[in-house]
């Protein structure tokens, strides 16, 4: 049986608990998930990784990955703040960091060697927004910058191989954070936040009076628009995106509240299908409150159909089923940010900036406290990536 949350039977009194005690509240029980449904299988990979740039201060910059067979962390230096990661699909020892808004530069690692073997910069007049994808030939690295002058976003091609600079897309909005691919393959999907910055201000937003998110859909050869969709709220910053199997695209935002002339509370996780409008997920307002207006990261479990939602602000991670749009429950955990899905799809994998790593069922969305594991002197910085290499 369901269980719609509504505002009515929504416990304050279970919520404070939760959030002081770190428990995760399942809102909804799905008693018929057994892992055959799941489409889990029994036999996990031979080797996983799980990435993510760390680092509070320039010395400490670098890309670490955890080996959660062996419980043993690694990691190498960066000349920079990392932000996002993506993987190579086709040759997987191959791993990109990208630097942290408005930085210049990237770096490949070469999981088989663990070291860095290229390192590439933005073009004159560009620079980063932190993310990238590659295409699913693994031929071309897709990268989401900027026009330092004009402020238009751009959507850089590279080379994967030498990661030399092949091309350029508008990415047909300003300041384009996340991209990714859509499943047919020939579509990239664009968080275009609308926030304007300039590396010599550094992380000022310089247009908050005229900022305007939206999420376009472009093709990736030849760069033309395909749609473009756009939130109610104009201070409503589209950051983060993740895409399920069937195409559904999670979107996590950040509201600019001191560009807002209203106090009111604004959804902070949305969900995109082609040919309809952008839909807000919901949920009782005094647990957006507790958000601050700001959602970190997002992932979908694409064998649940859940997609989780990080916010650092609020200590919080959220669930949302991506079907009937239900809130599923949230799991409290200081400076969460980070967030990946285990190979085997039982887990959704959550980090924070004390070095400590947590692993929350996908089916019952409690947390596994015995797989709690913790890295002293280590920051995880916001994202994670999961992924496999073949030895």
């Amino acid at each position: 049986m369901k269980i719609k949350l509504s505002r009515r039977s929504f416990s304050q009194g279970m919520l404070n608990v939760a959030v002081s005690i770190g428990a995760t509240i399942p809102l909804r029980s799905h008693s018929a998930w057994n892992l055959d449904w799941l489409g889990i299988s029994h036999e996990s990979p031979k080797q996983e990784f799980w990435f993510s740039a760390q680092g509070r201060k320039q010395e400490q910059y670098g890309l670490g990955w955890i080996n959660p067979s062996d419980k043993n962390a690694s990691r190498v230096s960066a000349p920079f703040r990392g932000h996002g990661l993506c993987q190579n699909p086709i040759q997987p020892e191959q791993v990109i960091l990208f630097s942290r808004r408005p930085g210049t530069q990237g770096i490949r690692l070469n999981l088989g060697t663990e070291k860095i073997d290229t390192t590439f910069n933005s073009a004159n007049d560009r620079h980063m927004h932190g993310h990238g994808c590659f295409s699913p030939d693994g031929q071309i690295l897709y990268c989401a910058e900027s026009e330092i002058s004009s402020g238009k976003g751009k959507i850089t091609l590279r080379d994967s191989n030498t990661l030399a600079l092949i091309g350029e897309f508008d990415s047909h909005g300003i300041g384009p954070h996340e991209i990714a691919m859509m499943p047919d393959g020939d579509t990239l999907v664009i968080a275009n936040g609308g926030l304007l910055t300039h590396p010599d201000s550094g992380r000022t937003i310089l247009n908050l009076e005229s900022m305007r998110s939206s999420l376009t859909y472009i093709n990736r050869h030849s760069g033309e628009l395909i749609s473009e969709h756009y939130l109610l709220e104009p201070k409503a910053s589209i950051r983060h995106i993740d895409v399920a199997d069937d195409g559904s695209v999670a979107i996590a935002l950040q509201v600019q509240r001191k560009a807002m002339d209203h106090h009111n509370l604004i959804p902070l996780a949305a969900v995109h299908m082609a040919g309809e409008e952008i839909k807000m997920l919901h949920a009782p307002a005094s647990l957006t409150t507790k958000l601050n207006d700001y959602m970190g990261s997002v992932k979908v479990n694409n064998q649940s159909r859940i997609a989780a939602f990080s916010s650092p602000k609020g200590n919080l991670v959220l669930f949302w089923h991506l079907d009937d749009l239900s809130l599923q429950g949230f799991h409290s955990f200081h400076d969460v940010c980070g967030l990946t899905v285990s190979q085997d799809n039982k887990h959704f994998v959550l980090s924070n900036s004390a070095g400590k790593i947590r692993q929350i069922n996908a089916r019952t969305l409690k947390e596994d406290s015995t797989r709690r594991l913790y890295f002293p002197n280590t920051h995880w910085d916001n994202h994670m990536l999961s992924a496999t290499l073949a030895r």
